[in-house]
């Protein structure tokens, strides 16, 4: 939906004195942005004579971007609707016990999705990390600072992501739904802060 319009207007909306969208979107976009980058080093690395040998991989990486870069964007709108879902169980009435139960359980649900959302984007950025690792050694060199700022913004976003689902989690009841959730992201951080690290590392030697 968003990403249909000037970039301008969704960055003034944000800005804006409205709810959404905030920063579960603006995750995802970051998210797609670090994407783009991914993308644009594989497609100056296709076709090129010199990475011949290494073509096919490439391609394969670039398939796995761009479904990625897709992800992210459906995500942009998924977060505001998971939002809005939300702020609707919000103001549902609560006049009598009955009422209180209907509001209570929806409200459980819906917090529910809206988690699930950045988690989401949060493991997206994950495998977007994994694929720019998997293209450094194989990407035309004139460009391996994209993939460095690439990384950069998949790490950002993700960090921006876990924080959003934190904050959902902490209004949901259900024990182990909560566990899972931050066992995976758990996971998920300490996995990507290892191989983001490693990218740059082969980043800054290369171009030293």
């Amino acid at each position: 939906m968003y990403l249909n319009k000037p970039l301008k207007e969704f960055i003034e909306k944000t800005s804006s004195k409205t709810p959404t969208p905030g920063g579960g979107s603006v995750a995802a976009l970051v998210g797609c942005l670090g994407t783009s980058l991914i993308c644009m080093v594989a497609n100056f690395t296709i076709g090129n004579k010199r990475y011949e040998s290494v073509e096919e991989e490439v391609k394969h990486i670039l398939k796995k971007a761009e479904d990625l870069k897709s992800k992210f964007a459906d995500l942009i709108s998924e977060d505001i609707q998971a939002y809005e879902g939300v702020s609707q169980a919000t103001k549902m009435p609560k006049d009598n016990e009955e009422m209180r139960k209907r509001r209570f359980f929806t409200l459980q649900e819906r917090l529910k999705k809206a988690a699930l959302v950045p988690h989401k984007t949060a493991s997206s950025c994950f495998q977007l990390i994994k694929l720019a690792q998997s293209l450094l050694p194989k990407a035309n060199p004139n460009l391996i600072t994209d993939i460095g700022v690439g990384v950069l913004f998949a790490e950002s976003a993700l960090q921006s992501a876990i924080i959003n689902v934190e904050v959902n989690l902490a209004f949901i009841k259900d024990k182990k739904f909560n566990i899972e959730r931050k066992k995976e992201l758990s996971l998920i951080l300490h996995q990507a802060e290892k191989i983001k690290n490693d990218v740059l590392k082969e980043v800054k030697k290369k171009i030293q």
